[in-house]
Order: C-alpha cells, then structure tokens, then sequence
C-alpha cells in the first residue's frame, strides 16, 4: 500500500509541476524543480520540448531540392465543369504521358493564353482532388498585391522539356510524394520562393534550368510571393 500510494504521489507531483511551469512559462518565469528523480526527469523533458520549440520542429527546413520541379508545356486545357475559377490542363513535363493539373487561373488567363505556353511544375505533390477532378501536381505563378496580378513563372528560352529546376548548387534528389506529404515539405519550401527584381528565387537564390545558364521568372511582376 505504501509502495503505491509513493507511486501514485510521484505521479501525481510530476502532473503538478508541469502546470505550474506552464503556467509561469506564459508569464515569463522559471519553475525550478527539486533535485529529485521526478525533478531531474521534469527538467530533462522540459528541456527537450524547450529546444524543440526553439528549433521550430514543427517546421523543419528542407532545401529547394526536395522539390521535383520540371519545365513544363501545356499541351491541352479546358475550363472545369464545376468550377468557374479552374482550369484542366494536361502539361508535357518530359514523361510518357501528359499530367493532368487543376489550377485556379480562369481570373487571370484564357484558354488561348495557355496554347503550347511553357511554365514550371511541382511534380512530386501528393495527388490532389479540385472540385471532383484529381490534379497531379502544381503549376508556380508569380503575383503581387495580394494576387491582384498573377503570372507564370516561365523558363528560360532554351531549357528543355523536363529539365529539373534547382536553386544554386543545390541538386539533391527529391522526396516521393509520399515523404512531400507525410513530412510537409511543400509547407516549408513554399515560403520560401519569391519574385525579386523579376527573377524566381529561393532564399534569394535563383531558380536554374538543368540544361540552360538563364533565369526563370514571370512576364512583367518585378517582386512578390511565388505559389
């Protein structure tokens, strides 16, 4: 009886200390353990949660380059039947077959403006469902005030059909959609990528074909997020 009423008030001081250091936490303040077996293993398991926050592990780095992008050319489009804001398109990005992408662009281009356009595509996003119709991956744009305008990121000229997109140096293999997905890599690429001074960048690198020495980057939009 002894022996559990000892374990149980171990228990019971272990759940008490955590409040109350989560309480002076918000406050700014230090709750010092005793330098008991439940104090040490307390201030242990602070100290990792406290490194994690620091260190944002709910959102880790990855570089450019666990993003598969490829240089694209739009093969075919058509407006989604269910959604006045998409379109279908099937873009050739170097595979046997076209992929089949949804994007929210009817606000800012026509059917006509899409014709054998050439653009760059996220290819190992996990597959995705717009308004009923599966989309296997994303077309980037460049935009401004708060996509007032929007406007592909186009490749250079000479850049070939599937050519792999990197940022520097940087020419790791990418993740599988699967990895993307389940590690939310996407989310911490994405912030990432931005217009600067017209050229497409991460972290202020910019983007390079694998088979061309030029830039990416849209038509006119001098600065602003890319997505």
């Amino acid at each position: 009886k002894n022996k559990h009423s000892s374990r149980m008030f171990r228990c019971r001081s272990f759940g008490l200390m955590a409040i109350v250091s989560a309480c002076l936490a918000r406050r700014g303040l230090t709750f010092l353990a005793p330098s008991s077996t439940i104090g040490r293993r307390y201030m242990k398991s602070n100290s990792i949660v406290s490194r994690r926050a620091e260190e944002g592990e709910n959102s880790p780095s990855f570089p450019f380059s666990a993003m598969d992008i490829r240089v694209g050319k739009f093969v075919s489009a058509h407006e989604h039947p269910e959604s006045e804001k998409l379109f279908v398109e099937d873009i050739d990005i170097g595979e046997e077959e076209p992929r089949q992408i949804v994007s929210g662009l009817r606000a800012y281009y026509s059917l006509s403006d899409l014709e054998d356009r050439r653009c760059l595509v996220v290819a190992n996003l996990p597959k995705a469902k717009l308004a009923g119709i599966d989309s296997f991956g994303m077309v980037l744009c460049g935009s401004e005030n708060d996509k007032e305008k929007v406007e592909f990121i186009s490749p250079p000229d000479d850049a070939k059909i599937g050519d792999r997109i990197y940022a520097g140096d940087d020419d790791g293999a990418p993740m599988t959609p699967n990895q993307v997905k389940k590690k939310k890599v996407w989310a911490a690429v994405a912030p990432m990528l931005a217009v600067t001074d017209g050229v497409a960048t991460c972290g202020g690198i910019p983007f390079k074909a694998e088979s061309s020495e030029g830039t990416c980057g849209p038509a006119t939009i001098k600065n602003g997020p890319i997505s």
